[in-house]
């Protein structure tokens, strides 16, 4: 049997499979690099670096073409109303005229200006592109941070669930109890409360985590998605040691990272500025070269034809009354209308000029301004060791956080090692009626206590371990 589908059930199947990718793709697990890829992909500033950069380019690019000859092609068409000069005689006469010109000019010398120019927007657009490495990657730091701080909300919220298990089956228990009067009713509503705490304690658990997922979908331009899930990666062991002292993970992340780098490019490029600001206090010398006609309409074509004629020339002196004829030349001369392109063939003309620009005096503006770009260099001199200590300072920060991180972690693990013995003693207990259901709660808020300090340490030890590694060169990863 065939089944036969209309154009409706067969654009009704699309949209429904569409609706199944789209839900699929939302709730695929978003994985660390998927969410810092995404972040750098949409984040505004980090783009709106990106713009800067291709702005340098564009600035190198000019820079470089201000080498290169000029050419323009000029042309004036004029149209002239009333008295004008018309031969030798003043008349009201309509006129026009059209002065088509080409030139080209060259920079012979300029003071290195231009060659200046060309170094400091090459400097300042390499600096420009660390700039983008570093937007990233305070962009990435940010996004760990928010990432670790949801895997640590889901095992938080494992923590609590099991904790309610663990009442709730004490509650059972409990209630067991009372129905053969074994024990006062008192306990059950101690162990009830305690259960309604736990799941109070789930609740604002699972706020928080409504919380954390909100942070990281913001740093990464993301609209709140109530399907947002990050992928929980098995846990590893822990490397329980902090190797590399901090002096030693300083001169790694000035190898690596681009910070310096950019600060002292753009240091060199406002020393380059200074030297073309030098260039003002010297001479200018340009070649200029160009092509030119003219047209007038008020023009007139003067013509000359020269004929011979026979004439009388003079007589003989043997005999003056015998006279002597012969040809004659004769020039006759006329005007008339002077044509547009014989005019232009006519007037072309052609120019070549050198020209040399000394400066002498202007009101103390290339010295003043070299004073400011001096100024100007001394003050990227002094951002980039501000630059140097910035960098020193967050991996001394780094080290410090990691070993803090390290000591806590194996201090609240000793302690979750002692209560949770403590715990299982007072569970025994309590199963055989040597403990009140008060010693048991207190012991049992003791241990969850240790269980939770004891994973928030886990998670700050694991993300100060990821800071240093990244100033260490190693890439951002779970």
């Amino acid at each position: 049997m065939k089944l036969k589908l209309g154009i409706r059930d067969l654009m009704l199947l699309s949209c429904l499979l569409m609706t199944f990718n789209h839900l699929s793709a939302q709730q695929k697990p978003w994985s660390l690099a998927d969410c810092i890829a995404y972040a750098c992909k949409n984040n505004v500033v980090l783009n709106q670096q990106k713009l800067t950069s291709e702005t340098s380019k564009v600035n190198l690019d000019q820079a470089r073409a201000n080498r290169l000859p000029n050419l323009n092609f000029t042309d004036a068409q004029t149209f002239n109303f009333g008295n004008t000069i018309y031969g030798s005689q003043v008349v009201n006469k309509s006129t026009n005229s059209n002065d088509p010109s080409l030139t080209s000019s060259v920079l012979l010398f300029g003071g290195f200006k231009y060659i200046n120019l060309v170094k400091e927007n090459k400097l300042n657009y390499d600096a420009s592109v660390l700039d983008i490495q570093t937007q990233k990657n305070n962009l990435a730091l940010n996004v760990t941070a928010a990432y670790v701080q949801v895997l640590y909300e889901y095992d938080a919220i494992t923590i609590a669930q099991r904790q309610i298990e663990a009442d709730s089956v004490q509650v059972n228990r409990m209630a067991k109890f009372v129905a053969v009067g074994q024990t006062p009713e008192d306990s059950l509503y101690q162990i009830e409360a305690q259960l309604a705490t736990d799941k109070a304690t789930l609740v604002s658990t699972q706020n928080q985590l409504d919380l954390s997922n909100l942070q990281l979908e913001q740093l990464m331009e993301l609209p709140l998605d109530p399907a947002f899930v990050v992928e929980q990666p098995v846990q590893k062991e822990l490397h329980l040691d902090v190797p590399v002292a901090a002096a030693e993970i300083y001169k790694m992340a000035e190898n690596i990272l681009p910070d310096e780098k950019s600060a002292a490019l753009k240091t060199k490029a406002f020393e380059t500025d200074l030297e073309v600001n030098r260039a003002a206090l010297l001479p200018i010398l340009s070649l200029t070269g160009g092509l030119s006609t003219e047209y007038y309409s008020a023009l007139t074509h003067v013509g000359t034809q020269t004929v011979y004629q026979n004439q009388t020339i003079g007589y003989l002196q043997s005999n003056p009354s015998e006279l002597v004829s012969g040809p004659v030349p004769v020039t006759s001369v006329s005007t008339g209308h002077y044509p547009f392109f014989t005019q232009f063939k006519d007037n072309f003309g052609q120019l070549i000029a050198l020209n040399l620009s000394v400066p002498i005096f202007n009101n103390f503006k290339a010295r003043n301004n070299i004073k400011l770009a001096k100024i100007a260099v001394e003050n990227a001199r002094l951002n980039e060791q501000a630059v140097k200590n910035n960098l020193r300072k967050n991996v001394e920060q780094a080290y410090t956080d990691q070993v803090t991180a390290l000591k806590n972690y194996l201090a609240t693990k000793e302690q979750l090692v002692a209560q949770t013995r403590s715990y299982t003693d007072m569970h025994k207990k309590l199963n055989v009626g040597l403990a009140s259901v008060t010693e048991f709660l207190i012991e049992e808020n003791n241990y969850y206590k240790s269980v939770f300090a004891n994973l928030q340490a886990r998670y700050e030890y694991i993300f100060k371990t990821k800071v240093v590694e990244f100033y260490t060169g190693s890439p951002l990863t779970y």
